[in-house]
This record gives structure tokens, C-alpha cells and sequence, in this order.
């Protein structure tokens, strides 16, 4: 069976960023909204948006 670099390197960085927060979930998230707030960070809305509808007008 192969290891999953990828994931194990993602599980590294968040069993990291955990103990750096002494594992206190309010800690953690406190940390992450202060992320957040940095000017280059962007938030990505990935959910999917129903397509508006257009009213155009053919010409005939």
C-alpha cells in the first residue's frame, strides 16, 4: 500500500497548529479568524450559485 504524502503532510501541519493552541478549540479558532483578516487572504465561496436568468430580447 502507497502513503499518501499529500494527507499526511496536512495531518502533520494540523497536529501542529493543534499543539501550538495547546489543543483548545477556542484557541484555535480565535488564531484562524485573526488568519483571516490579513489582507491577502482570500475566502473562496465554492457553493454552487443558481445561474441568474437573463432577459434579452432577440431581435426578429
Amino acid at each position: 500500500m502507497r502513503k499518501n504524502e499529500i494527507l499526511e503532510e496536512v495531518w502533520r501541519n494540523r497536529d501542529e497548529f493543534a499543539r501550538e493552541h495547546n489543543y483548545d478549540l477556542d484557541a484555535m479558532v480565535a488564531a484562524l479568524q485573526e488568519m483571516e483578516k490579513h489582507p491577502l487572504t482570500k475566502v473562496v465561496d465554492r457553493r454552487r450559485k443558481k445561474p441568474e436568468k437573463t432577459t434579452k430580447k432577440r431581435k426578429q
